[in-house]
């Protein structure tokens, strides 16, 4: 299934049948303006901007190009500790061959999310690329359990949440280790015995989770361990791609030069985001303040940019704030830690200063926008976005368009539907509130037009529908009208209250129909996660997909 664009802000759906997908733009589309062409970024030539071209004295070319070989090393050094067949890639023919990337926190999320992975693998192999996924770590790892399917003695269908760690505060993915050893170990066998009272086939979360026993007593990270046993997972269904942590792409040299030329242009970065923001959440009628993200703020002399900053002792994320005093860039989260970069215009060595921060385990890390700007204008030729993500990116875009002053490279969304299987017939969701639809205005109807449903049998009935009819063929000219308003008035409510032992028949229908739609949006909804089904099943079915 595909979609067009609009010219301003496309309307991005997941779709609603099983075993959908949404591609926007089309494949064909971005291969025909060029986007597996490396490093073609179009640039706006009219723009006042032309130096914000220039990161630390180099060009954008190439900062890119070096930011491009250190995110494929990167991808290699960390795949290569847990798989032996990654293929090596040559620095030399680096430039010539596209760079496909996606990212999303190491969760056990739905298939849409893992279709994703599969199509960038695709990408790849069909355009001589390498495709890389990125590990958003510095996103909170809000949530340690899913959401499983339940049958009940009623035959109904319910969820309930299944545990793989004990619950604790949202810190960042990269610092979440692993609390329950018991609730790891047992976690397959809670799941499927759920999945198999509703009868459903054997998960292939017991293959995932056996992958995740070796990680996780390495190093007790949950997250990275989730992210290398799926990771292990696709390698044996034919997907290749590499992947890395984003706390790792905050080492790099490129990316150290990138936000302190950010850093020391703060003011104007910082007003351009927020108007940028505002000409968005206007287009949206967004009257949230949180929404699509907060606006950068100042405070006696601070300037917040977009970064986080937390520490293993401190690990609550905060937002970074940033002073000038003279050449100086004074970092703090105004929580207790400052550090110090000087001479902010030798970027260079500003940016071995910002390597040392993160040498002493401060974690500095981009936000959401920064890191999918930085991600697409230094080092991709395209990025895969999920449906939020590509929301969050037409914001991203304005940002690039009026501060850099280039055509931003593109993006595309990519999502797909996929149900459980579950073993009882029901009627779709579709069907469902079609029939809510009808009895309800079965319900009006009867309400206002009871004339039409009731039975003409009794004297009393035929006497008052006739007296309708008789009113609304002799309506009086105006200024006559309040008598027979009244007497209509009185005719309708006698109508009414003949009709009311069927309305009472509809509003329970309507009653049982609600329930009937509950239960079919748990039974199709797309968000179980992709450990829950069959691999036999899913996992050719999101090849074809791709």
């Amino acid at each position: 299934m595909t979609s067009t664009i609009s010219a301003s802000y496309p309307n991005y759906r997941a779709p609603r049948e099983h075993d959908e997908r949404l591609i926007m733009p089309e494949i064909r589309d971005l291969a025909s303006a060029g986007c597996w062409q490396p490093s073609a970024l179009q640039f706006d030539s009219g723009s006042s901007q032309v130096e914000a071209l220039e990161f630390c004295g180099k060009s954008l070319q190439e900062t890119r190009g070096q930011a491009r070989r250190e995110v494929v090393e990167l991808s290699l050094r960390h795949t290569s500790q847990y798989l032996d067949t990654i293929t090596p890639v040559h620095q030399d023919s680096l430039d010539n061959q596209p760079l496909i990337l996606g990212g999303h926190q190491p969760e056990l999320f739905h298939p849409g999310v893992w279709f994703k992975n599969f199509l960038m693998s695709s990408l790849a192999q069909q355009q001589d690329g390498i495709a890389i996924n990125f590990l958003v770590d510095n996103d909170l790892c809000r949530e340690t359990s899913i959401r499983v399917p339940q049958r009940l003695a009623t035959g109904n269908y319910t969820t309930q949440s299944v545990p793989f760690d004990r619950p604790r505060d949202a810190i960042p993915w990269e610092l979440r280790r692993l609390e329950s050893e018991d609730a790891w170990s047992s976690f397959p066998k809670r799941v499927q015995d759920l999945l198999t009272q509703s009868g459903l086939e054997l998960a292939l979360v017991h293959d995932l989770w056996a992958d995740t026993l070796e990680p996780i007593s390495k190093h007790g990270n949950i997250g990275l361990a989730i992210a290398q046993a799926r990771h292990l997972l696709e390698q044996r269904s034919g997907l290749r791609t590499m992947e890395v942590p984003l706390s790792a792409l905050v080492s790099t040299r490129a990316f150290a030069r990138f936000s302190i030329q950010l850093m020391s242009c703060l003011p104007r970065f910082q007003q351009i985001y927020n108007s940028q923001r505002e000409a968005y959440r206007k287009a949206h009628k967004i009257r949230s303040h949180a929404h699509p993200v907060p606006a950068l703020d100042q405070y006696d002399g601070w300037l917040e940019g977009p970064w986080w900053v937390y520490r293993p002792e401190a690990p609550r994320r905060q937002r970074l704030w940033i002073r000038f005093v003279n050449d100086q860039l004074i970092l703090s989260d105004r929580a207790g830690w400052q550090a110090v970069i000087e001479g902010r215009l030798d970027c260079d060595n500003a940016a071995t200063q910002w390597l040392e921060i993160l040498g002493e385990g401060v974690k500095l890390r981009p936000r959401a926008l920064l890191t999918t700007m930085y991600l697409r204008l230094m080092v991709s030729d395209l990025f895969l976005h999920g449906i939020g993500g590509g929301k969050y990116d037409q914001l991203t875009d304005s940002i690039i368009s009026e501060y850099f002053g280039i055509q931003p490279p593109p993006f595309a969304v990519a999502t797909a539907t996929m149900h459980l299987p579950f073993p009882s017939a029901h009627k779709s969701a579709a069907e469902i509130e079609a029939a809510i639809r009808k009895e309800r205005e079965a319900i009006w109807d009867k309400r206002f037009h009871a004339e039409r449903s009731i039975a003409e049998s009794s004297i009393e009935a035929q006497q008052l529908v006739e007296e309708k009819r008789s009113l609304l063929g002799n309506i009086p000219p105006k200024g006559e009208k309040w008598q027979w308003h009244q007497d209509l008035k009185r005719v309708n409510a006698a109508l009414a209250d003949m009709a009311d032992s069927e309305r009472n028949t509809n509003a329970e229908a309507v009653k049982e129909l609600q329930f009937e739609l509950r239960q079919a949006k748990l039974l199709e909804s797309r968000e179980f996660s992709f450990c829950l089904f069959s691999s036999s099943d899913l996992i050719p079915k999101l090849h074809a997909l791709s």
